[in-house]
Formats: C-alpha cells, sequence, structure tokens
C-alpha cells in the first residue's frame, strides 16, 4: 500500500504552496489553448478508451521493435516511433487535415507557451527548446504510484502537460526542514542528523566533512556517476528530511505543471486510466550535452548546464542511501580500516545502516529490488531480506 501523508485542505491551499515552491500549474486562457485542450481530451479518450486494444498494438509493436535512434537529423521525431503512430492513427480516424490534426508540433509549442507564461510571470530565464518529450500513459487501474523521488535536472524545467480528464496531477512533496536549514551539504546532513536526536560517529563525520568536496575517484565509484558527496547531496539531499505534506491536485485537460529544480515528487496513486505528456524545458542558449561532465557546486548554483540533467538519473531515498552507503564503505575500507580504527569503522557503519533501515521502513516497496543493478546481487539479497522481514512486522532486523 502507498504510504499517505497529510494533506492541504484546498485546491487554492494547494496552489499558492506550490507556487511558493517555484512550481506553477497553469490552465489554458486562450482560445486557441482551449481548442488544443480539447483535443488532448479526444487524443486520450482516444488512446485510453474508444480504440484501447489497437493503440496497445501500437504501443507493444514499437516496444518490440525498439531502436535507439527515435528522432531524425533535424531532431525530430521519427515517423516510426510510437507517439508519432499514435497521433497519425487518431488523425486518421477522425479525418483531421494537416491544418486541424493533433501534432508533436502542437503539443511542444503548447508547452513552450506555458514556459514563456512562467518566464513572464516570475521574470525568471526563458525555456525556448525541449528535451525527453513523451507520452505516459496508466491504462486501467488502480495503481498505488510511485515512491518520491527527484530528478537530476537543474537547470532544466520539468513539465507534465495533462491530457485525459480528471487526471491526477503529479505529487509534489513538502518537506520538513526540522527548524533547520535543508539537507545540502556534508555540515547539514550531520545537523540534521544531529538534530533527530543521532549521535553521528566521529569517523562518519570527519569522513563527511573532510572528503564532502573531494573529487571521488574510479575506487570508490565503481556502480555511481558520482563527482562529489556535496554535488549529490546539493541536489538529491532532501530525500533525508521528512514529508510535511503532500500536494496533488485533480486536473483537466491542458492543464501543466511546470517545476524547476530538484523537488521531490511522485506518480500519483489512481485508480482509472491517466495520459499526461511530458518533457523536460531547456533554458535559453543551453543544450543538452551527454558528453559534459563539467559537475561543480559553482554551476550548480549559477543555473549552468550539468552533464545531461535529463530527468534520467533519479533517486528514492532508500536507493540514494544505498548507493551513498556503498561509497562511504568503500571509503571506509580504503581509508580508514586500521586495527586502531576498527571499531569506529563499525560504529559508523552500523550508524548507516540503521539509518537506512529507517528509510526502508518509512516506505517499504519490493520495486527498489528491481532498480538495483545486476552486478550489485549481494545488496539487492540484503535487501529483499531487510523488505521481507519488515512485511513480517518483525522488529529486530540489523
Amino acid at each position: 500500500m502507498r504510504k499517505e501523508y497529510p494533506q492541504l485542505n484546498s485546491d487554492h491551499e494547494i496552489k499558492n504552496e506550490l507556487t511558493e515552491m517555484g512550481i506553477d500549474v497553469f490552465e489554458p486562457e486562450s482560445a486557441s489553448d482551449k481548442h488544443l485542450a480539447e483535443l488532448f481530451e479526444e487524443f486520450s479518450h482516444f488512446v485510453l478508451h474508444s480504440e484501447k486494444e489497437k493503440c496497445l498494438e501500437i504501443i507493444e509493436d514499437d516496444l518490440n521493435n525498439g531502436d535507439d535512434d527515435d528522432h531524425d537529423d533535424d531532431g525530430q521525431a521519427d515517423s516510426n516511433n510510437a507517439a508519432i503512430k499514435l497521433l497519425n492513427y487518431y488523425n486518421q480516424e477522425h479525418g483531421l487535415s494537416s491544418k486541424t490534426s493533433l501534432t508533436i508540433s502542437k503539443i511542444k509549442q503548447y508547452m513552450l507557451t506555458m514556459c514563456d507564461r512562467r518566464s513572464r510571470e516570475r521574470n525568471c530565464r526563458s525555456y525556448t527548446s525541449l528535451g525527453n518529450l513523451m507520452f505516459i500513459l496508466q491504462l486501467g487501474g488502480p495503481t498505488n504510484g510511485q515512491v518520491r523521488h527527484i530528478d537530476n535536472m537543474v537547470p532544466n524545467l520539468q513539465i507534465c502537460l495533462y491530457m485525459s480528464s480528471e487526471c491526477p496531477s503529479t505529487v509534489v512533496y513538502a518537506m520538513d526542514d526540522g527548524d533547520g536549514l535543508p539537507v545540502t551539504n556534508a555540515n547539514t546532513l550531520i545537523d540534521f542528523w544531529e538534530r533527530q536526536g543521532k549521535v553521528v560517529p566521529g569517523t562518519l563525520k570527519e569522513v563527511l566533512i573532510r572528503h564532502g568536496d573531494t573529487k571521488l575517484n574510479s575506487k570508490h565509484t565503481k556502480y555511481l556517476g558520482w563527482s562529489t558527496i556535496n554535488l549529490q547531496l546539493l541536489c538529491f539531499g532532501k530525500l533525508y528530511q521528512h514529508v510535511e505534506y503532500q500536494l496533488g491536485l485533480q486536473t483537466e485537460p491542458g492543464t501543466t505543471l511546470l517545476a524547476g529544480g530538484n523537488e521531490i515528487h511522485a506518480g500519483p496513486p489512481t485508480k482509472h486510466s491517466r495520459m499526461f505528456a511530458f518533457a523536460i524545458g531547456v533554458p535559453e542558449d543551453k543544450e543538452i550535452d551527454a558528453d559534459d561532465d563539467g559537475q561543480n557546486e559553482e554551476d550548480v548554483l549559477n543555473g549552468d548546464d550539468i552533464g545531461k540533467n535529463d530527468g534520467e538519473v533519479q533517486y528514492s531515498p532508500v536507493l540514494f542511501h544505498i548507493d551513498f552507503c556503498c561509497l562511504l564503505f568503500s571509503m571506509l575500507d580504503h581509508e580508514y580500516k586500521t586495527s586502531d580504527k576498527e571499531d569506529s569503522v563499525r560504529e559508523t557503519k552500523r550508524f548507516l545502516v540503521e539509518v537506512l533501515v529507517e528509510l526502508i521502513r518509512d516506505y517499504p516497496m519490493n520495486e527498489y529490488l528491481l532498480q538495483i543493478d545486476q552486478e550489485r546481487d549481494d545488496v539487492r539479497t540484503w535487501l529483499e531480506s531487510i523488505l521481507s522481514r519488515i512485511e513480517e512486522g518483525r522488529r529486530s532486523i540489523v
């Protein structure tokens, strides 16, 4: 079962809180936007209901014969792409002309219009191109939804264009700072743990503070793409904090959620079918460069492009701490495992495992197992055992 967190009482309160967090929820305003919203609704009903079986065939055929190259040399969606095939099928069945049809170009332009609206209302940077455009479908229900997570996107913008009727929006989580600073680096993480009443081992403090900004080498990051500890905490550190409340709305076709940065969010639980278009907005004069590995804190804070940052790298609290443990255990074993420090290393490892078990207890989900690399079977086996014991209600699991 999906864990429930406190919620605000009204849509007005929810939208105000989202606005304060830097997240916009825009509804269609102009006549052209409202017309497109009607097409979104018709198209989603066509895919999810009236022609569901045929549309499923198109999707399954694309999955079975998929190719990594879904774009032509100009960056336009390839005609063999399932999304294009679904749109073409819809347009043909409704006898729509090139002028009246629903196309990828019109969907992209709608999203960019909402980006322009955000830029005007917030007097912030412009987003002039899109990446990672896709349709996301939930065919039937119910579903428990996703575990809360962060996508690595800064400085890009997450765009969710809801297409189906009464579509639950992405759930966004407001996190409790616990009367302190948010977790964004080694020092604030240590402070957070201590404000929780935990006794943080001295060796752990030493490792985190000493190596917070140290460029990590391959012996510590065999399975990770981490640059420094503090850069990872800057992006994902909020996952350690507790949820204050969750924010979600029922939306109508054309409603668009735009979230800047690395907010904690999740796909919502649903009882019925659901469809939306997702894309990332790329700032003006920026490009998504998969070969750029120039990650440093100044880039992050100044909003410069960091690597690919297309949302493909994502962490839930449990998976982030598992990788953090793998990194720290490696550092402890390579640099601190001497006879005089054996007890302190053991104490530090136990502390980190206890934090992990707390995170698992907060939201025990077997889906974690699917997201762990096959090369780390020992970690998967251990986590599977922990999940099993938690489900059985056992208390002594460490």
